[in-house]
């Protein structure tokens, strides 16, 4: 299988496990999304206002032609660094405060600086942003031109004051020259020419930044914005919905559908048995007699269809049913299998090789003094411990003579009864020595060499004991029985593990306690399709 094949099932398999809880996901999309917009419907409006100050350096007075620091773009860069670190930091605060009214609404300053690309910081930036939040629209505005304005003045305090101080080392430094020949000198010149530099630059100081765009009152709250925040709630209950279903479904190991039993086995399903309720076993175990139009019947009935599907082609008439656990329902479903085998004309023997707790004799109310057992170990005939009962009719199963063998005047059994019983006899003390011999192999080759079309075999659940390894050697084909209530995805993973060592073919899987099968056409499901 190509690794694209391998993403598409993993894909699949990621949106059977959505679809399973839409319900869940839906209901957690739906109070994220109502909580996010109560919740943002509930808080404050808070207004933004932005001004913009852009940096325009100051020209040099002795070269006015120079363009200042436009050409050095580290420089200007440094300077947009510096306005921001001061906008945001005490010394301007301190002066809008004095400026305010007391009543003014409580705010936040932000100061950024502007690039030409607003995506990235890669462009160049010529222009710092001061941004402020209020709860009122106006209070907003009028804090940000104020930062706008007290920061242009300050650098042009702070300028001028480095100019004024320049100005009094200049002209300490003239008084020196105190002759007319001191004057006459070019020092004197020079020094002369500074002073009026300075005088002009301090008429014309600007700071290097101008208030470009003034803030003004915003029309709309930035925030919140309840419908934006539903949306963003309703996505989070989405994704939370989402990852709850994969969690949920990491850690729960409950089988959800036939289609996961045939995925995880990595067989076909033949078989799927829904429930049978408690009344209908009360009324006979065998329920493709007692309740031959119900739906337990219908579904058994399509089992042995399907198996006689599988059997095209190939010798399969010895076949073996198995489970990996106890209790899952396995003795009764081969026993109704093996009557509606018998009641569609096929000749079949049905063989308990549960020498453990053997239920095929209470299934079909038989005695149970002579079987498997004791013709293993030589006590009794093959002949002598076959039992024929005929479930024609919907009444309780009868037997005939003495319950051991057809009685010869029982007109119900005979040389042309189509269903034999070979029960396991009484429990031996060596169970798992005594379905491993040699004489239970000639027991079954015996059996293959009459007149059935099936010899089925009941055996016990093989996860507890190793009866099922040695009875395969036996066995044409093997049916895998799973109870959809009862197995659990790592138990069938391990079950997996041990069918794929056993030498007989396996055949399928069949679904008990499937609430799925009966609602719909049974259909034949491929672990591939």
């Amino acid at each position: 299988m190509t690794n694209g094949e391998t993403a598409g099932i993993d894909f699949r398999q990621y949106l059977v496990v959505v679809r399973r809880h839409i319900p869940v996901i839906l209901i957690l999309a739906v109070v994220f999304g109502a909580a996010a917009y109560a919740y943002a419907s509930s808080r404050t409006p808070m207004y933004e206002a932005s001004s913009l100050l852009l940096y325009q350096p100051q020209f040099d007075v002795t070269d006015p032609l120079s363009g200042g620091n436009y050409g050095n773009p580290a420089g200007q860069e440094l300077q947009l660094q510096s306005a921001v670190a001061v906008i945001n930091g005490p010394t301007i605060a301190e002066r809008v405060e004095q400026k305010l009214p007391k009543n003014t609404e409580r705010y936040g300053v932000d100061a950024t600086v502007t690039y030409s690309d607003p995506e990235s910081s890669s462009g160049s930036a010529n222009a710092v942003t001061i941004s402020v939040v209020s709860s009122d629209p106006d209070a907003a505005a009028e804090v940000a031109n104020l930062y706008a304005k007290e920061f242009v003045d300050w650098r042009v305090e702070k300028d001028r004051a480095r100019i004024v101080a320049g100005q009094a080392v200049i002209t300490e430094k003239l008084k020196e020259f105190r002759t007319e020949a001191q004057r006459a000198t070019s020092d004197f010149y020079i020094l002369s020419e500074r002073l009026r530099d300075l005088e002009i630059l301090a008429a014309t100081v600007t700071g290097n930044f101008e208030i470009a765009i003034p803030a003004s009152p915003p029309n709309a709250p930035y925030e919140p914005q309840p419908i934006r925040s539903a949306v963003m709630g309703v996505a989070g209950g989405l994704v939370l919905g989402v990852a709850y279903a994969l969690l949920r479904e990491k850690f729960d190991t409950r089988l959800r559908s036939y289609r996961e039993v045939a995925d995880l086995m990595g067989l076909a399903v033949v078989g799927r048995i829904p429930i049978i309720p408690a009344q209908s076993l009360q009324r006979g175990p065998l329920v493709v007699v007692t309740e031959a139009e119900g739906r337990a019947a219908e579904a058994l009935r399509a089992l042995r269809g399907n198996i006689e599907f599988v059997s095209l082609g190939a010798e399969h008439r010895i076949l073996m049913m198995v489970s990996a656990q106890k209790g899952e329902g396995k003795s009764l479903v081969m026993a109704n299998l093996a009557t509606t085998l018998a009641l569609s004309g096929k000749k079949v023997v049905l063989v308990d090789a549960d020498l453990r707790r053997p239920k095929v004799h209470t299934l079909f109310n038989v005695r149970n003094a002579k079987g498997v057992s004791s013709v293993v170990a030589g006590i009794t005939r093959l002949e002598d411990s076959l039992q024929s009962v005929t479930p024609l009719t919907p009444t309780r199963v009868r037997t005939g003579g003495d319950g051991n063998r057809p009685g010869a005047t029982d007109t119900n059994y005979g040389p042309e009864s189509r269903l034999w019983l070979l029960t396991s006899g009484p429990i031996p003390p060596n169970p798992g020595e005594m379905v491993a011999s040699r004489p239970f192999e000639e027991l079954v080759s015996t059996l293959a060499g009459m007149s059935f079309d099936y010899v089925l075999i009941d055996s016990p659940a093989f996860m507890s004991v190793g009866d099922a390894t040695a009875l395969a050697r036996y066995v044409d084909g093997i049916l895998v029985l799973v109870n959809m209530e009862k197995a659990r995805r790592p138990l069938l993973e391990e079950a997996r593990d041990f069918l794929d060592l056993l030498p007989a073919q396996r055949l399928g899987v069949i679904t008990v306690a499937d609430r799925g099968a009966g609602h719909e056409r049974y259909h034949y499901y491929t672990a591939r399709e």
